[in-house]
């Protein structure tokens, strides 16, 4: 399919609901959503939906609503931490502007919020927040700390944001598309468990875990999976319990990670496949399933195996969140990957220039203040007590008024032999590039460097993927991802000329079930870890023992 007719269908809307599905001659009886509930909200999600795009559009088409929202935005935070320790330390309670807050509070990582943040844990009180912080969402080290995880605080109101940031997501579905019918069946939670672990006088869980624990009322009748399934904390088990528990209930829309999407189609299908369904593929089994609500990874990758495995294009919704402070922004277009940021959800952005990521006093640009075409490093100051805080993410802007961005990497995430600062994001377009022109289609794919090849001092990446549909021609595959490469990347192209410096690349094919087994390997097979697209030496090892073929250009 070429991208023109593969953007038209993914703009068709659903089919129709269906309320029973033939299958071997056998009815299939469908255990009902919130089909009452769904005749109720509709809508009223339909108008509400309307109202809050449409206001929001109009806030990021108007550069002067754009900065009052975000300047009220940090003055509100400064006001609440002034009589803090950090906002006594820093002068909170003079701030009156931009301007005053940059020369107060310098940039800082993780690691350097650390001290602060475990007092809090141990009960001290007015360190980062004047009031008490009862949950940390544990989130996976990115940034330069020697903790394995993160411990971020997550304060009721910034709950309450969130909740409201996780209406905006679907409220651009709405508008984008006019269906309301996903309101009148299940909602399927691809979510950590929903567990709070007493750590002295506060609770740890995860951010999607304590979403789930808050969710409203009327949104806890439709969601799944419910206790105690959803608090099994191997997922392995919790994706097997979910495909064999709710085969028969009209799930309507998945949430969750983009790359665990189709790891549980897999699951479903082998499920029904189990009790004698001809199910070929999911809309067999689910075949009101309308939307995926995804983020945590960049969904392009994922888009072409999801249809596969779904039977049909189908809407992913994504958006760019973090522990750190939410939602910040989502998909706005059905057509484009990029995502709209949000300003008026208690997060007050700045960016620094990517060349200048880890600098206590990196220049620093406010929302109003962006250009589009450059990559920066996201800094948030929030309100759960994090001020000037690098979160390790660098997105760039596609267009501003309105602001739309794409992610394009993480500090801890680029592949580099000769200072060449390949991003994940360049690996990913040279990936699906060789796939396209290769007429080839991949589950998953991780790459690595590899130097000091036949004792020399050169290098070369090592591209490991699991191919749904293998390309005719591997090595074809790997000239492809070379030249596009090349095309993307300056220094990367400079240094691969005659061998200087860089070899050409490898690709291993590996065999069925292999980046199952990766991920199981370096234990990262949970809801909340992202898929490794650049790894390490020792992960490139692993890889390396699952292999079976290699080529290169």
């Amino acid at each position: 399919m070429n991208d023109a007719s593969a953007k038209e269908s993914e703009a068709t809307p659903p089919p129709p609901p269906v309320s029973d599905r033939q299958c071997n001659g056998g009815r299939l009886v469908r255990v009902p959503g919130g089909s009452i509930t769904g005749k109720a909200t509709g809508p009223a999600m339909l108008m509400a939906a309307r109202v809050r795009t449409s206001t929001l559009d109009q806030i990021t088409r108007d550069p002067a609503r754009v900065q009052a929202i975000q300047e009220e935005t940090l003055l509100t935070h400064c006001r609440r931490g002034a009589d803090t320790e950090f906002g006594r330390q820093h002068g909170l309670g003079r701030v009156r502007s931009v301007q005053d807050y940059r020369q107060a509070v310098p940039l800082r990582p993780y690691a350097e919020f650390e001290p602060w943040l475990e007092r809090m844990r141990r009960g001290e009180r007015n360190i980062l927040h004047p009031e008490f912080i009862e949950y940390y969402g544990c989130s996976s080290g990115t940034s330069d700390t020697a903790a394995k995880n993160k411990y971020l605080p997550v304060s009721r109101e910034q709950i309450g944001w969130q909740q409201k940031a996780g209406f905006d997501i679907a409220a651009r579905y709405v508008q984008m598309t006019g269906d309301v019918a996903f309101t009148g069946g299940f909602v399927l939670y691809l979510f950590p468990p929903a567990v709070i672990r007493k750590e002295g006088p506060v609770g740890i869980s995860s951010n999607p875990g304590l979403m789930l624990l808050h969710l409203p009322r009327v949104s806890r009748m439709i969601s799944l999976p419910k206790p105690p399934l959803r608090d099994i904390e191997n997922y392995d088990r919790k994706l097997d319990a979910i495909a064999d528990t709710y085969l028969s209930h009209d799930v309507r829309v998945m949430s969750g990670t983009t790359c665990w999407f189709s790891n549980l189609f897999d699951r479903l299908l082998m499920a029904a496949r189990r009790r004698g369904m001809n199910a070929k593929t999911v809309s067999d089994i689910w075949p009101n399933l309308r939307v995926l609500f995804g983020g945590g990874v960049h969904a392009e990758p994922y888009r072409e195996i999801i249809a596969q495995r779904v039977g049909r294009k189908i809407p992913i919704i994504d958006n760019y969140n973090a522990t750190e402070g939410g939602i910040f922004a989502v998909s706005d277009r059905l057509d484009d990957p990029g995502m709209a940021m949000i300003p008026d959800r208690a997060v007050y952005f700045e960016f620094v220039p990517r060349e200048q990521h880890g600098r206590s006093d990196g220049r620093r640009y406010a929302l109003w203040e962006v250009e589009a075409g450059v990559e920066y490093s996201v800094v948030v100051t929030t309100c759960s007590g994090l001020y000037a805080y690098y979160m390790g993410d660098f997105i760039r802007f596609t267009s501003v008024y309105p602001h739309r961005i794409e992610f394009t990497g993480r500090a801890s995430g680029v592949l580099s032999i000769t200072q060449e600062l390949v991003t994940f994001l360049e690996i990913e377009r040279a990936v699906r590039h060789a796939l396209k022109e290769t007429d080839s289609a991949a589950v998953e794919f991780s790459c690595g460097a590899e130097i000091g090849i036949s004792d020399s001092a050169k290098g070369r990446y090592q591209l490991f993927i699991e191919f749904e549909n293998t390309p005719a021609d591997l090595q074809a595959f790997a000239q492809a991802f070379d030249g596009e490469l090349c095309r993307q990347n300056r220094v990367y192209r400079e240094h691969r000329q005659s061998d200087v410096a860089i070899l050409a690349p490898q690709v291993v094919a590996l065999p069925s079930g292999a980046m199952r087994k990766f991920v199981e390997r370096i234990g990262r097979n949970g809801p909340q870890q992202k898929f490794p697209h650049i790894v390490d030496d020792a992960k490139r090892d692993v890889l390396r023992g699952l292999g079976s073929v290699a080529a290169s250009p």
